[in-house]
């Protein structure tokens, strides 16, 4: 049974789809007087809970910060490439729902503070992901590795060129909503009835950081790729989200490879509702099933490496 604080968020988020459908969202400037307004409101009223510890610091050369519960050991870690379409940047929001993935997991994580558009377009984003990713695993640490939302093709893109590179792949790659492939091929992102997430500020937003590239590349379509060796997948997607049709493509591309993958498909939830927590109950609760899973994968390696 959905909670009280389901039904009252949920006409706030229809209106987020409204505004979102009619933002002029071929004006790469007005995302950036957006994000600069809604960073200035969110990071007042929103903060990670007290119990976890917040350092920043850069790694591989890339800025990020570290949400560290209380007793979390320095291996295995997590790291974490947010969504919001390369156009929206890491902030209080961000810091406060990877603080309760790391509470919930019992792991510490780091959130990737990746250079953004206008100034920055693809590949930087990417570049600076893999540089993460890559310093960690010559530090020797072991990675759980999670993409949310346009975060998903960076997180798969960064699993290709671990594979390329002839580096170890993480324990768990852990795809919350995510996006496969920023050309966005397939008709289901138009005929979704998501109640906050409208497909054309969601498609629109995207081209500012590809930029007319070749989207058939496996860094911006990595769905389209051999994914075969890759680190087996998780995925918690919203059951009513607009990036559904996203989860359905990854889920047959990864039986084509053979790669482990399971789904966790929260009921009536919408895209990004995971964020919401702990207001939101059912955000709560997503956010610790998650961290179960990464549990479950974690201690399964430490057992295998005794």
């Amino acid at each position: 049974m959905a909670s009280l604080q389901y039904h009252l968020f949920k006409p706030l988020m229809r209106v987020a789809r409204w505004s979102q459908g009619n933002f002029p969202t071929q004006d790469v400037h007005a995302f950036v007087r957006f994000r600069q307004l809604a960073d200035r409101m969110a990071n007042v009223a929103m903060r990670p809970p007290r119990d976890v510890k917040l350092e920043s610091e850069s790694v591989g050369g890339v800025s990020g910060d570290w949400l560290i519960p209380v007793d979390a050991p320095e291996d295995p870690v997590m790291v974490f490439f947010h969504g919001g379409g390369i156009v929206f940047g890491w902030d209080n929001p961000l810091r406060r729902e990877l603080a309760y993935i790391a509470k919930f997991a019992g792991l510490r994580a780091f959130g990737v503070d990746y250079h953004l558009v206008p100034e920055y377009t693809y590949p930087v984003a990417h570049d600076e992901c893999f540089a993460v990713v890559q310093a960690l695993i010559r530090q020797g640490k072991h990675i759980v590795l999670i993409g949310e939302s346009s975060g998903g093709v960076l997180a798969l893109a960064t699993l290709l060129r671990a594979k390329a590179a002839g580096l170890s792949q993480p324990l768990l790659c852990a795809l919350i909503s995510p996006l496969v492939d920023f050309g966005f091929k397939d008709a289901r992102i138009w005929q979704a009835d998501d109640p906050f997430a409208h497909p054309k500020f969601t498609v629109e937003m995207h081209k500012h950081y590809v930029v007319g590239n070749d989207t058939t590349l496996p860094d911006l379509s990595p769905v389209y790729a051999d994914l075969s060796g890759i680190a087996p997948l998780y995925v918690l997607a919203g059951e009513h989200e607009i990036l559904r049709g996203e989860v359905e493509r990854l889920a047959e591309a990864a039986q084509r490879y053979h790669v482990p993958m399971e789904i966790l498909l929260w009921p009536n939830a919408w895209h990004s509702w995971h964020a919401l927590a702990p207001q939101l109950p059912e955000a709560t609760h997503a956010l610790e099933a998650l961290g179960a899973a990464i549990r479950q994968r974690v201690s399964k390696y430490i057992q295998g490496a005794v």
